[in-house]
């Protein structure tokens, strides 16, 4: 049984303490950790549905690696939460390797207010779908909805650029400026 269905792991008290206050009553009970070592345990404890995952631990890092390998052994376990994965050091490169390797989806700290809500209401939706959304057998994916897909793709097509806006809109089909009000609609 869930005790709480939100679960953070932040080595900064003061974004756990802010997302409890932001997510507490606008989305769902959430428990805030600050050490990676207490992540299985309290997986096993809480069975949470939504795992929010820092990227980086302790002083000094920011290349997202520490976040990638606790992802790839929450995404190993027999029945894994949704993974968002948060991160003060953003690039385009690590918000593509961590959905890459499973994460729902990708803030950046930090965060906006709404666009956090949304994301783990979405998250939640997925990983509790209702009787009537319950996912075909042999699916592999819930739909995701359509901005999720949108930001996905400005993502990927922005990697496969390698950073570079114009090649990257043209993959994409648009012009620089559309582009552009894409990646600030999705917070990148």
């Amino acid at each position: 049984m869930t005790d709480s269905p939100l679960l953070l792991l932040d080595d900064d008290p003061g974004v756990g303490l802010a997302a409890q206050l932001l997510l507490q009553r606008r989305v769902a009970p959430i428990t805030c950790l600050r050490r990676p070592a207490e992540l299985a345990a309290a997986l096993d404890r809480l069975n949470p549905a939504v795992l929010l995952l820092d990227l980086n631990f302790g002083p000094g890092r920011t290349d997202g690696a520490q976040g990638l390998r606790l992802l790839a052994e929450v995404q190993a376990r027999p029945q894994p939460p949704v993974v968002v994965v948060m991160t003060a050091y953003a690039d385009i490169e690590l918000a593509v390797q961590a959905l890459k390797r499973g994460a729902f989806d990708f803030i950046t700290k930090p965060w906006d207010n709404v666009r956090l809500i949304a994301t783990c209401r979405e998250a939640l939706e997925r990983a509790r779908p209702s009787p009537g959304q319950a996912p075909a057998a042999g699916a592999a994916e819930p739909t995701r909805s359509l901005a999720a897909q949108e930001r996905a793709a400005v993502l990927a097509a922005m990697a496969e650029a390698q950073g570079n806006l114009s090649a990257a809109a043209r993959l994409l089909g648009l012009s620089r400026a559309a582009l552009y009000r894409r990646l600030e609609k999705h917070g990148l």
